[in-house]
């Protein structure tokens, strides 16, 4: 009788890692013997939905997770032996992942609070992010989106098109450059609110979702709650963890059978709403959206040497481990203040993530000794993904040869997160990499593309510099 796998697979953006991961484990696994069933919760949503069947029949599970799972999700894997791995640690250690699934795998049972065999600190730590970056991955359809319809009204007013609201007493219509910019506008408007409620249930389950979300656009309201600026990230974030981490304590309240269907549906979103509405009007609200406004007016504020600075920081963050966790938590960072109308410091993302898998690519070519030929033949992949997608086709090459590359891509990445900064760029929203300037997404143009081949220029030679050395000294290491 054959043994089989299943796994899940997801990321904040569901593009990349999730497929990339999602193959991995299918191949690795067909590989040394199994029947391999992968289901993959990316932008396109769930696909290949794992059967109770699969699950029943599996061996072996395995949870490559960047956005976390919800309790409800999990408990269909329940008595079963489960292996959960971060889904940039999967990508880089599929091989040794699958040759020690006995030894990795502990038994899940769905009361268990501790998934991973980590302590409580490790287990928190990373649970937290988890939650956060799903509270993103369902917010970036909404920027996305909103972005697009918003970026393409512009360019249409630009262009000479009318930008007129309509008017009852005049009898004028809306023109469509306006309709596409109040649509795109809404979406912006949810953003936040949608961070807030699936944040929430991530934690808490399905009960949590609607009162985190109604609470977190009331804390976005500020003509509702009488304050000088919107609660923003910080107030979803806060919402949403707090309610949360109660749906998920009610869930532990043990009411009569004839009653507990009422917990989900009407108990939890009731009190929650009640509990935290109020809490959010006269308290979480206001507070946060003075942290919010102390926050924005802070980086607004700071001299240019300490904005500079601070820049460096967050490119080098974000080019570092490539989605691991610094790069997640720089890229929250830049994300949220998206909603609060600072753009500046997505504008960095929109630079530094796509340097190091074009760099690679581009430095096999100009230095191919420097290379494997496997590492040459993923060039034009890894070219093409990296200026669209996604940073990770630059992880096999940082893998290989760490201490050169990803000192090569830090470096780089940190000098054009200054250039970008120093230059005002902004990013409304996430598209497809090298061409939002052209979709009106980046802006100024001109600049965008003078950091980008001036920070791809830079990582190129530094991983040409860096690597040479470092084989260099390997071989010199080797000889003697």
């Amino acid at each position: 009788m054959s043994k089989s796998i299943v796994a899940v697979t997801n990321c904040p953006a569901g593009i990349a890692h999730t497929y990339m991961v999602a193959e991995a484990i299918k191949t690795k696994g067909e590989a040394a013997g199994y029947e391999v069933y992968v289901e993959t919760q990316g932008a396109n949503g769930i696909e290949n939905a794992l059967t109770t069947e699969q699950i029943k029949a599996a061996d072996y599970v395995i949870l490559a997770l960047g956005k976390g799972m919800t309790d409800d999700d999990r408990i269909r894997f329940d008595g079963k032996k489960l292996v959960e791995v971060s889904v940039s640690k999967a990508l880089k250690d599929m091989d040794f992942i699958m040759s020690n699934l006995e030894t990795q795998a502990h038994l899940y049972r769905a009361t268990a609070v501790d998934l991973g065999g980590r302590t409580a600190k490790e287990s928190s730590v990373s649970g937290l992010m988890s939650h956060l970056m799903a509270g993103v991955s369902a917010a970036l359809p909404f920027v996305i989106g909103g972005g697009l319809l918003m970026a393409i009204g512009s360019i249409m007013a630009q262009f000479g098109a009318p930008n007129v609201e309509p008017n009852v007493e005049a009898g004028t219509v809306a023109s469509l450059a306006w309709v596409l910019n109040t649509i795109g506008g809404l979406g912006f408007s949810f953003m936040v609110p949608v961070m807030g409620g699936y944040i929430a249930q991530s934690i808490g389950g399905k009960p949590a979702l609607a009162p985190a979300f109604i609470c977190s656009y009331l804390a976005n309201r500020s003509d509702l709650l009488g304050t000088p600026a919107n609660a923003g990230f910080i107030g979803a974030v806060a919402i949403g963890l707090l309610i949360g981490y109660y749906a998920k304590a009610m869930k532990g309240i043990k009411l009569p059978k004839n009653m507990q269907g009422l917990m989900g549906f009407l108990i939890i979103p009731f009190t929650a709403l009640l509990i935290f509405g109020i809490l959010t009007y006269y308290v979480l609200g206001p507070l946060a959206a003075g942290m919010m406004n102390g926050l924005v007016t802070m980086l607004q504020s700071v001299p240019e040497s300490a904005r500079l600075f601070a820049a460096f920081l967050v490119g080098a963050m974000l080019a570092f481990d490539m989605g691991g966790p610094v790069n997640k938590a720089a890229w929250f960072f830049s994300f949220s203040l998206v909603a609060s109308g600072v753009y500046e410091w997505y504008g960095i993302v929109g630079v530094v993530t796509l340097l190091p898998p074009v760099a690679a690519a581009i430095a096999t070519w100009i230095k191919p000794a420097l290379f494997t030929e496997a590492e040459r033949d993923a060039a034009w992949p890894a070219l093409i993904v990296g200026a669209t997608t996604a940073t990770e086709p630059a992880i096999p090459y940082a893998l290989a040869a760490p201490l050169p590359m990803i000192s090569a891509n830090v470096l780089a990445g940190g000098i054009a997160g200054a250039l970008s900064m120093a230059l005002g760029i902004k990013r409304i929203a996430p598209g497809i990499g090298v061409f939002d300037p052209l979709l009106g997404l980046i802006t100024p143009a001109p600049q965008y593309y003078f950091v980008f081949f001036a920070g791809l220029a830079l990582n190129v030679a530094f991983i040409i510099i860096f690597k040479s050395a470092w084989m260099k000294k390997r071989a010199q290491k080797d000889n003697a």
